[in-house]
């Protein structure tokens, strides 16, 4: 029996590059995914369960700041030093400080290849 894949969650908006995310990360043997469609959702998800790794969408700049915020604080269920990777479409100086402040291990720039993702995540584990 194998090791159970590690759990992480990704929160991308858009539907088709989410699953086709999810889909191949599984089928490769690298990641079990939980699936958000946006910050809120993300919130829950992040409230009520263990996380090896988040993955998150910066489309909502500053609810996913203040998510990553709040998760650096240990306010969710799963230790507030877990990987996080980082997609956003532009990032202006003060963000990338931020996000480094926060201890985000990745950003990628979009539009992201899933190739590009998928290596991000074997570099956490």
């Amino acid at each position: 029996m194998s090791a159970p894949l590690p759990r992480m969650l990704l929160t991308q908006a858009q539907f088709v590059l989410r699953r086709t995310v999810v889909m191949v990360a599984r089928d490769l043997g690298l990641v079990d995914f939980d699936e958000a469609s946006n910050v809120g959702r993300a919130r829950q998800l992040l409230s009520a369960g263990a996380y090896a790794g988040l993955v998150l969408d910066l489309q909502d700049r500053s609810l996913a700041m203040e998510l990553l915020s709040d998760l650096r604080q240990g306010k969710f269920a799963c230790p507030a030093d877990i990987p996080v990777v980082v997609l956003a479409a532009d990032l202006p100086p003060e963000d990338c400080s931020r996000l480094e402040t926060l201890g985000v291990a990745r950003v990628l720039r979009k539009p992201v290849r899933i190739r590009d993702l998928l290596n991000a995540l074997e570099l956490q584990a």
